[in-house]
């Protein structure tokens, strides 16, 4: 009896969960849907989704799907809104594109072409950046697993830095500057407060950052020239990030007091939110587990890009002001607000199936495959050539096509009444998508992206003979 007892109580809860949720998207005049425009996106008089005059049909008929859609357009209007914002607060701030956000080297070199840095964490992408063009300077080396290998390449290439990650890295880099009679520029990953550490840096609170830097001065390979941090992805509070670069700033003051240290490059990392993803709280799992859309996305929750950037002007001009002489570059390494809403994925409906209590499921032909972060975050969904019709009675489970139940991109969403043959465009899939997409029991999808209007194909469609282009016969 107490059981059933909680069970109702708690099908109670998530009712009333779900009717605030549609309760608050008409207070704030939302429909089913974003609009588009948050996506440098418009709807053409067929009711087709239109990329910078681009129909999403007819590129789904020419390229086939699935397939991703990069604006050009929007990329650009992302990168120069970021960049300006911290500019105007920091002259001496430059971008370093997180290379594992979106790695499509179609998509670098177009960010590589409005300025950028390459931000790296393994040797493929080092590697990746370097066979790009990318000046060995404009390079800067991340991350907990660095090679032997990948430390020979950055280091016999001089590329810019180095961040030192733990402290065993340190006499490892010194050894190969020794073989090719360089000085290499390295920094230090720190861990603060606040944000990620576990296996991530070094922590500033126990003395370990201090002395790596101590180490690092004793060495004549190399030249301390940076700090680095990462305290996160998806973030949305101004005042965790204030802490950590706070603490970052300390820091920096100890090393010239103590250490005769003044560094050239505060690496701030990036991790920014965007207002049109929103993590899945606790409470959206309960209710799509029982049937129910996840709380509708608030943009207003995410704050805007200048906020950030007041803070970092204002705290750069204290420590200026209390460091006279010092004039160090920041750098700040955004993957996720640069090129999550420059990118679309589009999928095509397979089937149609009758689900529990009035759903239907609707089979794609592109899953968790393709679109791991729908399993953590909300995103925007829209009928990409049926934006003008009305909405069916009931509600869809937006499923992929592998064969475990857990292949569900989207719980119970309102469209229009769907058809084999439909389209379906994912929004935000600039950011990790294709860095954890998956050749699972399909391939991998084409890459188009559209310049000032007309499209070019810049990754093509794996084919089964590439998924197994590398076995050897028995």
């Amino acid at each position: 009896m107490l059981s059933l007892a909680r069970r109702l109580v708690k099908k109670a809860a998530l009712r009333s969960v779900h009717r605030r949720n549609e309760a608050w998207q008409v207070a704030n005049n939302r429909g089913t849907h974003l609009p588009p425009a948050l996506w440098g996106l418009t709807v053409n008089g067929a009711g087709h989704l239109c990329a910078d005059g681009c129909d999403f049909r007819e590129l789904a008929r020419t390229y086939g799907t699935p397939l991703h859609v990069v604006n050009s357009d929007h990329l650009r209007a992302n990168y120069d809104t970021f960049l300006g914002a911290f500019r105007r607060e920091y002259p001496q701030v430059e971008i370093g594109y997180s290379y594992k956000t979106n790695p499509v080297p179609g998509v670098l070199q177009t960010l590589h072409g409005f300025g950028a840095c390459a931000e790296v964490i393994s040797h493929y992408e080092l590697w990746l950046a370097l066979q790009l063009g990318v000046a060995p300077e404009m390079v800067i080396f991340n991350g907990p697993a660095k090679t032997d290998a990948a430390v020979e390449l950055a280091v016999s290439r001089g590329i810019r830095i180095i961040n030192v990650d733990g402290l065993p890295e340190i006499d490892r880099i010194a050894a190969v500057a020794a073989r090719y009679g360089r000085r290499q520029g390295v920094g230090v990953r720190v861990t603060t407060s606040v944000g990620w550490s576990s296996q991530f840096g070094v922590p500033i609170s126990d003395g370990t950052a201090l002395a790596a830097f101590e180490r690092l001065a004793q060495i004549e390979q190399l030249n301390p020239q940076g700090i680095h941090i990462h305290i996160g992805t998806g973030i949305r509070n101004v005042a965790v990030y204030e802490q950590a670069i706070s603490e970052v700033l300390a820091f920096a003051e100890t090393l010239r007091q103590r250490l005769n240290i003044d560094l050239r490059y505060l690496d701030f990392g990036g991790g920014f939110g965007v207002p049109t993803v929103q993590n899945y709280s606790e409470w959206d799992n309960r209710l799509k587990a029982n049937g129910y859309p996840a709380r509708a996305i608030d943009t207003g929750a995410c704050p805007p890009i200048e906020r950030y950037a007041a803070m970092l002007g204002q705290q750069m001009r204290g420590y200026i002001g209390r460091n006279p002489g010092t004039n160090p570059s920041v750098v700040l390494e955004p993957g996720r607000a640069i090129t999550s809403r420059a990118q679309y994925l589009l999928l095509e409906v397979l089937n149609l199936k009758p689900g529990k209590q009035g759903m239907q499921y609707a089979i794609m032909n592109g899953g968790k495959n393709l679109a791991m972060p729908l399993g953590y975050e909300q995103h925007e969904l829209f009928p990409a050539d049926r934006m003008h019709d009305p909405l069916a009675s009931g509600r869809y489970d937006i499923a992929g096509p592998l064969c475990y139940p857990e292949d569900i991109l989207f719980k119970a969403r309102k469209l229009p009444e769907l058809r084999p043959g439909d389209l379906l465009a994912i929004m935000d899939a600039g950011a990790y998508f294709i860095s954890n997409q998956q050749n699972f029991s399909n391939p991998r999808p084409a890459v188009v992206r559209i310049d000032g209007g007309t499209p070019r194909l810049i990754r093509e469609r794996e084919q089964f003979e590439d998924m197994v282009r590398l076995d050897q016969p028995s």
